[in-house]
């Protein structure tokens, strides 16, 4: 857990976990954090499985996406994805690739992602998001969920999420599915970034009455959290895929 001052009067504390599979490493883990504290810019990205490349697209994007300075706007947006998607493809140039992979990579990576940027220029700090996949931003204030996006319920997780395509000639359909939006926040606000899984099995626990969302990261351990979510998900109440959360709660000084 970190903590940063932001302002005169208000702290960001910030706290991450990312966990593989079950059965399997953290090389492995196809889901990434990206947090840049001082330009106050936070993201998770989640590599689709059976794309080529997975894992590096999603780490790119959300590296990227927090190191930039707009990419908040859907046009700003798209000439962004195609740029890194242009660099991603010219980093697989010279391959010994197998036929299989060859053909994969004809079609390119895609990777779910959702990036948020806080503001303290004001007296009350705002969020500005953009998303497009299954990745969310849930905004929490006193054990409720004020709003969640790109997926609101737990029934809208599905198998085949329109996702960020590295393939610029795909963005003509998948870019319509992007989701911007914003909002101001409040002292002890909470923000959580969560890769679908996460994002599902937080939404269907909070509708069930189970959950305080502004707990999710605050109490429990490293070693804890890893054995509550590894039991969640041997019991299936949680998809088995990686899982990566990342929790920012805003403090005012005053």
């Amino acid at each position: 857990m970190s903590s940063v001052k932001q302002s005169a009067i208000w702290e960001l504390e910030t706290r991450q976990l990312l966990l593989p599979k079950l059965d399997h490493e953290v090389i492995e883990c196809e889901d990434f954090i990206a947090a840049d504290e001082d330009t106050c810019r936070f993201a998770v990205t989640d590599g689709a499985t059976e794309a080529f490349d997975a894992r590096n697209w999603a780490r790119r994007l959300a590296q990227s996406w927090v190191q930039t300075q707009s990419a908040l706007t859907a046009a700003e947006f798209r000439e962004w994805v195609a740029t890194e998607g242009r660099e991603l493809h010219d980093s697989w140039n010279g391959l010994n690739l197998s036929w299989y992979s060859e053909e994969k990579a004809r079609t390119g990576s895609f990777a779910a992602l959702v990036g948020v940027e806080l503001d303290f220029k004001t007296d009350s700090p705002s969020w500005n998001a953009i998303a497009l996949g299954d990745s969310c931003l849930l905004h929490c204030r006193k054990g409720s969920v004020l709003k969640s996006l790109p997926l609101s319920r737990p029934e809208n997780f599905n198998s085949a999420p329109v996702l960020v395509a590295s393939d610029a000639s795909m963005h003509e359909t998948s870019m319509t599915s992007v989701v911007i939006d914003s909002g101001n926040c409040n002292d002890r606000d909470v923000l959580l970034l969560l890769s679908d899984a996460m994002a599902c099995w937080f939404l269907e626990r909070f509708e069930k009455g189970d959950l305080d969302p502004d707990q999710l990261l605050k109490t429990k351990k490293d070693h804890e959290l890893k054995q509550f979510f590894d039991d969640e998900r041997l019991a299936g109440r949680m998809r088995n895929d990686d899982l990566a959360v990342l929790r920012i709660e805003l403090i005012s000084g005053e």
